[in-house]
């Protein structure tokens, strides 16, 4: 189960009658003997029967089996360490711990450290019993104010963002306050909360929103942080202010983060220390601006640099100036896609992925002749470079996706430095802009994630020659005006993506011909668009998820596009292939499981003219039996080109449930550039690649990196004797429930496999079939010589991972070790009376084990685990270990330390650590420092 999860009510239900049937059904044959009769014996085979069909609907991938647990308090929150204000923090924690203070404001100034001050106090409560819930919501400045309402506070947005946090269903209801109101209270009022509210703008009443009124014998508190000592005081809360760091401490910061380069033994570098004091007044002790100015010179060594900068920041007369430094200090390209982020929303979780498409697709990462994996990766780095230096934060949101977020004094400074940019995405506007907002020298307009219903039939089109970027996602737009678009010539990106009522474009749209992209993904009602034969220089469509049901007029003669979506009812109308889309790099085909049209084409093999395509994204398509094979319209691959499909890198197939394989052996000739294949809920699915090679024959895919692979019931392997893939870096597994055995002795060798995850294999029994693979020649020593990262999950009859032989040979180079919620797991490592007794993984940092509640040992008793490089041991629920076998060095024959390398050892219970026995007895005492002990509502 993954954390925060649990089994639906109905689920719960089954697994408790199913247990109880089967076992009384079962007990009865027993005691019968066989059963008294024939048809007593038919009446209980049926009965089981109806409780194993009833168990199979909750196989069904539209099935949700799990809910959120609501008994979890909260998650920790990523942040940093937060210099110089223990003092701040050990204040709010006193107060929050006592009865006496129940709602807190802490104020300051943008960029102060407010946040970062309740990130930490808010994950230290967690480890803390104090509150059975903490809660957390970020309010943001846009999301207070709106033009409609005129500077009130927006209750409703603001009951969705908590009910959000409080991971309450979505109904109808929470469109209505009063409604939303009494959904939040009841919640609440289950047990004691700590709500913590950042970046609050403007004061509001707790009972509209329905929060229970914080009192000291109710156990509820109140936390706020704003830059406003009036909301704090009409909040009647006690205010704890957060003033500037005071130079010394300034300094401290500013050294951390910057890194020796200009410190010598604790020191400022003599020839430096003027102009770095000078630049430090004018951060004005301002934890943001230091950071963000240290991480921009670091690597600057020479005086002249820092008489450079200290001559630019003497112009500076605000906050805002000092951080436009470090934007200053960027490249060009790198400046252009630090401004785009502030098109979303304020405090948005920005998912990486699609902060790099829309880079590709406003041209700003594009070259001519460069290929979509390149354009990616160059995204990655520019991203790598804003996070580096403080402009972007690394965060992950609810899915656990990779995503950026933007300080609000940065979107502030980039919207300054951006005027001809007009953003008003995320907060709740209900009508599109004025008139005179529409100005005539606008460049980008963004009203993403708002609730814009319509776009009035009498609206003129605005007046806007320049502007180049529309972006209304996200929005519940119906109907467009026909002449909307007639004086906005230069457009060159529209996103009108995740309109969900929106049945219809305006003819307008075709007179566009400098439109490069035009994204309608998940317009789920469009069912027609105009011609698009003018639309010469699209390079993008998404017509994916749409009921369009006819091929637009013109998509033939688009020859520039590189990204195609197609819904599977307009795939379904091409009588042959689209012969002019010579350039087509990133091909998506998809329907929703709403949508049962069975899919025309057996298999896409029939695109043969697509030489330069790189990915492919194929999901629902109904009646699709094979990617690539020979059936339907192919009968013979020499009638096709040896550019077929040359160029194609990534493969994704999701919820094609006729598929048994995604092509035959004798395709992959032609797919030798493929780098990744990534399959989700194919449930026919049998086998990656058809195995029809003749005898002793061997074939390769010599560039494939990556192998995902979840929820494939009927797939027993992952691996084919003939197919050699060396160069595979990434292999993760999920929910293949007849996979017993990952590798065994006809393995092909994995000399660059970096990481292996496993995870919800039920009947995994081995991931190393040692009986038949042994330590033989079958095996070549470079096998996992690269190995970095093993992750194994939920796969409950799995009893080992290594055994210590296997570790000595083959996994020398192991940094991380995962294990958690395998049932039957005895021990980690095994190890034979013949074997070393002492096991060495030089390069280990990381072993995580958590709730295996028969595991014994992490290796044999007699073992020793040598480890000099671990860094973090966390052990949580595992019962029945009674021993940690890590061997550390000698100071001398008296006396033990920790290894060098340790940071963290986290455990739970508290309990069980005080019952462990050790190899030394000093043991105990050496890394008791080192522990921190999980909460326990864990």
């Amino acid at each position: 189960m993954q954390p925060g999860k649990i089994a639906r009510k109905e689920v719960e239900e089954w697994l408790e009658k199913a247990g109880q049937q089967i076992g009384i059904k079962v007990e009865g044959l027993i005691n019968q003997g066989g059963c008294s009769s024939l048809s007593n014996l038919r009446r209980k085979i049926e009965e089981l029967r109806q409780i194993h069909e009833q168990g199979k609907e909750f196989t069904n991938a539209a099935v949700i089996l799990v809910r959120d647990d609501h008994s979890i308090k909260g998650f920790p929150l990523l942040v940093e360490t937060c210099s110089g204000r223990d003092d701040i923090q050990e204040k709010i924690l006193e107060w929050l711990k006592g009865d006496k203070v129940t709602r807190i404001a802490v104020s300051g100034m943008g960029g102060v450290g407010k946040t970062t001050i309740m990130k930490n106090v808010h994950n230290q409560l967690l480890i803390e019993s104090k509150f059975e819930n903490v809660i957390w919501v970020t309010v943001s400045k846009d999301f207070n104010i709106t033009v409609q309402q005129k500077m009130k506070f927006n209750i409703l947005q603001f009951q969705k963002k908590i009910a959000s946090s409080l991971k309450l269903e979505r109904e109808p209801d929470h469109e209505n306050e009063t409604k939303l109101a009494a959904l939040i209270s009841q919640r609440l009022g289950q047990g004691s909360f700590l709500l913590i509210l950042d970046d609050v703008w403007e004061p509001f009443s707790l009972e509209d929103v329905g929060i229970s009124n914080p009192v000291g014998n109710n156990g509820c508190k109140l936390v706020l942080t704003t830059r406003s000592k009036d909301v704090a005081r009409a909040m009647d809360c006690n205010v704890i202010h957060v003033n500037p760091l005071p130079p010394e401490e300034a300094l401290e910061l500013f050294s951390e983060k910057i890194g020796s380069d200009v410190f010598s033994d604790g020191k400022i570098k003599r020839d430096i220390e003027p102009f770095l004091k000078q630049i430090l007044q004018k951060c004005d002790g301002v934890p943001l601006a230091i950071v963000t100015v240290a991480k921009s010179m670091k690597g600057k060594l020479l005086p002249r640099h820092w008489k450079l900068a200290l001559s630019e920041f003497s112009k500076f007369e605000s906050i805002i100036d000092c951080l436009k430094f470090s934007y200053e200090c960027l490249e060009q390209q790198c400046q252009e896609c630090f401004l785009c982020c502030a098109l979303y929303p304020e405090d948005y979780y920005i998912p990486k992925e699609e902060l790099i498409e829309y880079w590709i697709e406003e041209g700003l990462i594009y070259k001519e002749g460069k290929t979509r994996e390149a354009m990616n990766w160059k995204g990655h780095d520019i991203l790598d470079k804003l996070v580096d230096n403080c402009l972007l934060q690394s965060v992950e949101n609810e899915d656990e996706e990779e995503c950026v977020s933007m300080h609000d004094l940065l979107r502030e400074m980039a919207l300054e430095i951006s005027p001809q940019f007009l953003v008003k995405a995320g907060i709740a506007l209900e009508k599109l802009l004025e008139e005179h907002e529409w100005r005539e020298n606008l460049l980008k307009v963004s009203l993403m994630g708002n609730h814009i219903t319509e776009i009035p039939s009498s609206m003129l089109s605005p007046n806007c020659p320049m502007l180049t970027t529309l972006l209304l996602s996200n929005n519940e737009i119906s109907t467009i005006p026909e002449a909307f678009f007639e004086h906005m010539l230069g457009l060159k990106i529209l996103d009108l993506s995740c309109n969900y009522q929106l049945c219809r474009l305006p003819s307008s749209i075709s007179k566009l011909e400098k439109l490069t992209t035009l994204l309608l993904c998940e317009c789920t009602s469009l069912r027609e668009v105009p011609a698009l034969s003018n639309l010469v220089g699209l390079k993008k469509l998404d017509l994916s998820y749409t009921s369009i049901e006819e091929l637009p007029q013109g998509l033939n003669m688009l020859t520039n596009l590189k990204y195609l979506g197609l819904g599977g009812r307009l795939f379904e109308t091409l009588d042959e292939p689209l012969q002019n889309l010579s350039k087509l790099q990133h091909l998506v085909v998809t329907t929703d499981s709403s949508d049962k049209t069975e899919f025309k084409w057996e298999t896409i093999g029939i695109w043969g003219k697509l030489q330069n395509l790189e990915k492919l994204h194929l999901d629902y398509l109904h009646n699709l039996n094979m990617v690539f094979g020979e059936v339907g319209a192919i009968t013979e691959l020499a009638s096709l080109p040896a550019s077929t499909f040359s160029s194609l890198q990534y493969i994704s197939v999701w919820r094609c449930y006729k598929i048994k394989n995604l092509c035959s052996v004798r395709w992959l000739g032609y797919l030798q550039k493929l780098q990744s294949i990534d399959v989700f809920d194919c449930t026919q699915l049998e086998e990656i690649i058809g195995s029809e090679s003749k005898e002793g024959e061997k074939v390769t895919l010599p560039n494939l990196e990556r192998l995902k692979l979840t929820s494939l019931p009927l797939l027993k392997t992952i691996y084919s004797s003939f197919l050699i893939c060396d160069s595979i870096k990434k292999i993760a597994i999920s929910g293949c429930k007849n996979i017993e055995s990952v590798f065994w002795s006809e393995f092909n060798p994995l000399p660059n496999l970096e990481y292996l995850e496993l995870t919800y294999l039920r009947n995994l029994k081995s991931v190393f079939d040692e009986e038949g693979l042994g330590l033989s020649p079958l095996v070549p020593p470079t096998s996992f010589f690269s190995l970095k990262e093993i992750r194994v999950e939920k796969c409950d009859q799995l009893k080992k991972v290594f055994s210590s032989g296997w570790l000595l040979h083959y996994f020398q180079s192991l940094e991380t070790i995962e294990v958690s919620s395998c049932s039957q797991m005895e021990e980690l490592i095994s190890s034979s009376a013949h074997e070393e007794e002492k096991v060495t993984l030089p390069k280990l940092e990381r072993l995580k084990l958590t709730i295996l509640p028969l595991l014994k040992c992490i290796c044999s008793s007699s073992s020793a685990l040598i480890c000099d490089s671990i860094q973090s041991l966390r052990i949580f629920d595992c019962e029945k270990l009674k021993r940690i076998p890590l061997k550390f060095p000698l100071l001398d024959n008296a006396q033990s330390s920790h290894p060098p390398s340790l940071k963290e050892i986290v455990v739970f219970p508290k309990e069980w650590w005080e019952s462990l026995e050790w190899d030394h007895p000093n043991a105990k005492y050496i890394l008791f420092p080192f522990c921190k002990f999980w909460p326990s509502w864990w």
